[in-house]
């Protein structure tokens, strides 16, 4: 009975690894195009090369609190103001938002340095890694998530939803 019930779980996060393996992928890559039509840099934040969120490209530019291997990386808190132009790049996030203190600040500046081209995935608030996995602060709803679809967040500064 125990031994069904860890291979129920075990197969529950596989499933789920490769959903959000899939999702991750599939969202930077409409990023990724993004970038090239509009002619902006990918600005991908959370690093690619690390963590249980790894698996997607560096971007023009790669953004986190932590070194990176990534090349053209900016060591920074996207809280705080990021050293880049107004509506300069188009932006891919993953599974960061998640570990922000200040959700509303972060969006903020996400919003001003991308003008709305800002896609997001989320950690699976459901799955055992997002459980166990260290410093979540909040969940983050999925109005706020391209959830592997092609479509780019509607949140402008300052309208955030609530948790």
């Amino acid at each position: 009975m125990l031994l069904r019930a860890i291979a129920a779980v075990a197969a529950w996060e596989a499933t789920w690894w490769a959903v959000r393996t899939h999702n991750r992928s599939s969202t930077y890559q409409c990023a990724a195009r993004r970038a090239a039509a509009l002619g902006r840099p990918l600005l991908v934040v959370g690093a690619p090369d690390g963590g249980v969120t790894s698996g997607y490209g560096c971007g023009d530019l790669t953004l986190d609190l932590t070194k990176s291997s990534c090349p053209n990386h900016i060591q920074a808190d996207i809280t705080k103001q990021i050293p880049l132009n107004n509506d300069s790049v188009v932006v891919f996030v993953s599974c960061v938002l998640e570990y922000v203190n200040d959700l509303d600040a972060a969006m903020r500046e996400l919003v001003r340095v991308s003008g709305g081209n800002l896609f997001i995935t989320r950690v699976e608030p459901w799955t055992l890694t997002a459980y166990l996995y260290p410093g979540a602060k909040r969940t983050i709803p999925a109005s706020l998530s391209s959830g592997g679809s092609c479509t780019m967040i509607q949140a402008r500064s300052g309208l955030v939803p609530k948790q």
